[in-house]
This record gives C-alpha cells, sequence and structure tokens, in this order.
C-alpha cells in the first residue's frame, strides 16, 4: 500500500504546479497579442527621375520591378536639373535618374559629393512635335527649319536653366545651322555623302529663307537658332517651360504649334512628330543629339550649350543625351540597388518601347565607387566620348 500512496503524494503535489505554469504561459501569450506589436518596415525605394521617364518607368517598368521583388517604389518626375536642387536642398531621394549625365555629375558629384558615381544606361533624341494637324510637317519636305521659324508659328521647348531637353533643343538647331551651312567642315561632308549636289539643295533653302525673310547674312549657323530663341521670344512666340513632359498641354490647348521635345515624349504623349520616309526621326542623326558613333559624337562638339542671357545653363560642348543613374550617398540602402541593377539588366524592353535606346553595355563612371553587384555589368565609355559628355 505504501507503494501505491507514494504516486498519490507526488500527484497531489505536482499538479497545482502544472496548473501554475499553465497558467502563465497563456498569461504571456494572452499579453504578447494584447500588447502593441512593432510594424514590420516595408520595404521601398524613393526616388527622382527626369519626366520623360514617367511613361516608360512610371506606368511599365516600375510596377513589374514591384511586383517581382516586393519593394515599393516611390517616384518623383520632374526637369533634371530641378531635380538634383531638390537633393541639395535635403529631399530624401535614394535613387535619381538624370535626362542629363553632364547635369547629374555637375551638381550632384562634383565637388558636391551628395553622390559618386553614375552609370549611363540610355540615350534619346531631340524632335519636332505637334498635334494640329495644320501645322504637319510631310516626311517628304526636307526643309522643317522653315516651319518652326516662322513669324506665324507659336514654338514651345523647356526652360535650359531647368530642364536638359531645354539646352538639348538649343544644341540640335545650332547643330542644324552647320550641317546646311558649312561645306567645309569635314563631318558635314560625310554626313552628305562628299556629294556637293544634295547639300546645296538644302543650303539654297537655308539662305533663300533665312536671307530673304530676315536678312541675316548668307550661311549663317546661327540663324535658326536666332530666330528661335531670340526673336520668337523676344516677339512672344517662343513659349518656354519648366519641363519637356509638360510640353504637350500647350499643343492641346492650342497655345503653340510646335514642341521641341524628346521622341520618346512624342510616342508616350500620342504627338505627331516630323519623321522621314521610313518612319524613323526626320532630324538626321547629325543633329538629333541620339548618336554614339565618334565622327557624330565629335560633330556635336562643334557647338555648345549656351543659349541667350535669359536662358541658358552654361557652355559645355555638345554631345549625346545620355540618360544616367546613380544613388544618393546617404540613402544607399539595398534596395537601392537592386532597383538599379534591374533597371540597366531589365528595363530594355521598356525603354526601347519609348523610343529610348538602352545601351547594350551601360557605361560606368566613377566604378571605383560603385557597390559591387553593379560593377561587373558595366563597362568603360569609349574613348573618344569626351568627358565633357558625362562631367
Amino acid at each position: 500500500m505504501s507503494d501505491l500512496r507514494v504516486p498519490k503524494k507526488g500527484i497531489s503535489i505536482t499538479l497545482p504546479i502544472v496548473l501554475l505554469i499553465v497558467g502563465l504561459l497563456i498569461g504571456v501569450v494572452i499579453g504578447y497579442y494584447a500588447a502593441p506589436q512593432p510594424a514590420v518596415k516595408e520595404e521601398s525605394v524613393n526616388s527622382f527621375a527626369a519626366g520623360s521617364l514617367t511613361y516608360a518607368l512610371g506606368s511599365e517598368f516600375n510596377p513589374q520591378f514591384q511586383n517581382l521583388t516586393d519593394i515599393k517604389v516611390g517616384m518623383t518626375f520632374g526637369g533634371s536639373i530641378s531635380g538634383t536642387r531638390e537633393v541639395q536642398s535635403g529631399s530624401p531621394f535614394s535613387v535619381f535618374i538624370s535626362a542629363s549625365a553632364p547635369i547629374l555629375y555637375q551638381n550632384l558629384m562634383n565637388r558636391t559629393h551628395y553622390a559618386s558615381w553614375q552609370i549611363i544606361f540610355a540615350t534619346n533624341q531631340m524632335a519636332i512635335t505637334w498635334l494640329n494637324s495644320k501645322y504637319a510637317i510631310p516626311s517628304t519636305y526636307p526643309f522643317w527649319f522653315e516651319n518652326i521659324s516662322a513669324n506665324s508659328t507659336v514654338v514651345s521647348a523647356s526652360n535650359a536653366s531647368l530642364d536638359p531637353s531645354g539646352f538639348q533643343a538649343i544644341e540640335m538647331v545650332k547643330l542644324a545651322g552647320i550641317l546646311y551651312t558649312d561645306w567645309n567642315n569635314t563631318y558635314v561632308r560625310e554626313a552628305f555623302n562628299q556629294n556637293y549636289t544634295s547639300f546645296s539643295v538644302y543650303n539654297k533653302a537655308w539662305n533663300n529663307w533665312f536671307v530673304k525673310n530676315w536678312g541675316y547674312p548668307v550661311n549663317d549657323s546661327s540663324a535658326l537658332y536666332h530666330q528661335l530663341f531670340v526673336s520668337k521670344y523676344l516677339n512672344k512666340t517662343l513659349i518656354l517651360t519648366t519641363e519637356e513632359y509638360g510640353l504637350d498641354a500647350y499643343l492641346e490647348a492650342g497655345s503653340a504649334d510646335y514642341a521641341l521635345t524628346y521622341i520618346s515624349q512624342a510616342v508616350n504623349q500620342h504627338l505627331y512628330y516630323y519623321e522621314n520616309s521610313t518612319g524613323g526621326n526626320g532630324l538626321p542623326k547629325w543633329i538629333n543629339l541620339g548618336e554614339t558613333g565618334k565622327d557624330v559624337v565629335d560633330f556635336y562638339m562643334d557647338i555648345n550649350e549656351s543659349g541667350p542671357s535669359w536662358d541658358s545653363v552654361g557652355n559645355l560642348p555638345g554631345a549625346p543625351i545620355f540618360y544616367s543613374i546613380t544613388i544618393i550617398s546617404n540613402h544607399t540602402s539595398q534596395q537601392a540597388i537592386e532597383y538599379v541593377s534591374a533597371l540597366i539588366t531589365m528595363g530594355y524592353h521598356y525603354l526601347n518601347d519609348s523610343k529610348f535606346s538602352p545601351l547594350v553595355q551601360p557605361f560606368a563612371i566613377g566604378i571605383s565607387n560603385m557597390p559591387s553587384e553593379l560593377i561587373p555589368l558595366l563597362t568603360a565609355p569609349p574613348a573618344y566620348i569626351p568627358v565633357s559628355a558625362y562631367e
């Protein structure tokens, strides 16, 4: 009997302890769920991008990136120059994408140290756009400069001191002036396949238009630039806006007849643009700033970006329209690195659909400062591209 009593005694002592432990555990569990829990931090990237990327990134690439990675992308679109000023004022952007590599370098890297590297990943082209069919320029009509410089037409463009497409429009019309007036220029001869007869057709039209209508000197290469950015501005038939993405509003309202903007804008905003006979850009590669071949890049350097005193950003030589991306040093994160990597490796399709020309292998500027994950994806810019094209 004693053997039986020992277990009973043990049970009578242990049961209260077990009940106590169970009660404590239940209390802990209830307390855990009743108490406020720290929120799970959502992974995100706060970014700024040139307004011309609104459709390619905002509507196309970013949603796909978020679906694949669960990283939320908050993106502000605007003029690249004004965007760099937002960074300088303390806006907490982690990724910054510019429509001009030199603007990014000068305002965020050179002596400012907001960023220490950039990647050039695509080019764009300048185009002449419109909405009202009254102002259509047929692909069979080669003298487009007459349409945009006529006294009766109103032209819109971006402000060169706020947005790169503004000074790139200035570069485009300056290059046209050389292309159609200077047969002694080696690259002009190359552009016309050494055929003076072909050149003389444009040259005669140029002089007939600018000499006869306004008294410009014969073969004045600055005639189109002056007529557009000086005379028409003073006559209030040139409208300047803060960024290229808003130029379509002037066309829609009928307050402007033409807009000088990127070909990507024409595609994304359903604008008509001056085309050649095959449906491409009617502005030749020698002046549309979208080419990266050596001779054309050298030709771009024959002019500079400077505009009139009321709308000028500097005097760097002409260069291809290079889009570049960086991560702001104080806001570096793994999510930002993932975004940059995805854009330069998987963004090709989305950019190409919007008439950008993505680089097969992007150019690295400041490669020694880059996150190691990005370096194998990049290459150095060709030696013939001048440093001023990205610095």
